[in-house]
C-alpha cells in the first residue's frame, strides 16, 4: 500500500534582480563600421570592422579589417537597438528622421 502526502503549497519566491558587476578589464573594441548581420537560430551575430592601413607595404591602401563579432539573443539585440536609438535621439541624432529623409545604411 502506498500513501501519497501532498506537500503544503509554498508561495513562489520572486527572483531578485541579477546584480551588475562592472569589469574594468573587459576588452574594448573600436569599430568604424559593421560588415554584416546574421541570424543563427535566434542568435543575432554582428561582424564589426575597422578601417586600417598597412604601412609595411610600399603603397599602403586603406582596408576594412574584421576586429570582432558580437552575438546577441534576439531579446538582447532588440534591447540594444532600442537603447541605442534612445541614446542617439538624446544626442540630437535621429535614425528614424535620417531614414525618412532617404539615408541608407550599409
Amino acid at each position: 500500500m502506498y500513501v501519497a502526502i501532498k506537500s503544503p503549497i509554498v508561495p513562489e519566491q520572486k527572483l531578485a534582480e541579477t546584480p551588475y558587476v562592472d569589469n574594468p578589464f573587459a576588452p574594448e573594441i573600436f569599430a568604424t563600421g559593421y560588415s554584416g548581420l546574421a541570424n543563427m537560430n535566434g542568435v543575432i551575430v554582428m561582424t564589426l570592422e575597422s578601417a586600417r592601413c598597412d604601412h609595411s607595404r610600399p603603397q599602403p591602401a586603406l582596408e576594412r579589417v574584421v576586429v570582432g563579432r558580437i552575438a546577441l539573443t534576439t531579446t538582447a539585440a532588440l534591447e540594444l537597438v532600442t537603447g541605442l536609438n534612445q541614446f542617439l535621439e538624446q544626442q540630437g541624432i535621429s535614425p528614424s528622421k535620417m531614414l525618412a529623409a532617404g539615408a541608407t545604411f550599409q
